[in-house]
């Protein structure tokens, strides 16, 4: 009993509006695709890609970093888990309205959020490195 109650008060203390938002932010990526942003010119694959998931990046460390987000770790993860949440949820609304927004099938999606789950606890492991280095240098 005091193990639940312990995860659920763990669960209440992270910073969700942060995590919705930084999951949000991240919808830039694919919106981009839907618009074509990505099919010729300067964006043109992979680069364009690379660039706006590099640039997520930063602004998903930064802002924890600035934020001092508490267990980043677990805060950054479900930040991936946000956006691929949010993602997914932006293909199933598009399909009545474009023919290239099919439904995955549920090991694709199991796969979407495990895969931006791992890319947040990667996120999560820098940011606390930066904070503890941070803290260390007596910047905290």
């Amino acid at each position: 009993m005091a193990i639940k109650e312990t995860a659920r008060n763990d669960l209440r203390e992270l910073p969700w509006v942060t995590i919705v938002a930084l999951g949000a932010f991240a919808l830039i990526r694919p919106v981009l695709s839907i618009v074509g942003a990505y099919d010729d010119g300067p964006l043109k694959k992979p680069v364009g890609p690379l660039i706006f998931t590099t640039l997520i990046i930063v602004v998903w460390i930064a802002t924890a970093v600035v934020r001092r987000v508490p267990r980043p770790v677990q805060t950054m993860t479900f930040v991936g888990v946000a956006y691929g949440v949010l993602a997914l949820l932006l293909n199933i609304s598009l399909q009545p309205f474009l023919d290239s927004a099919e439904l995955p099938p549920v090991p694709g999606m199991i796969g979407i959020l495990v895969f931006n789950a791992a890319q947040g606890a990667v996120c999560g492991l820098i940011v606390l490195a930066l904070l503890r280095r941070r803290a260390g240098s007596g910047g905290a």
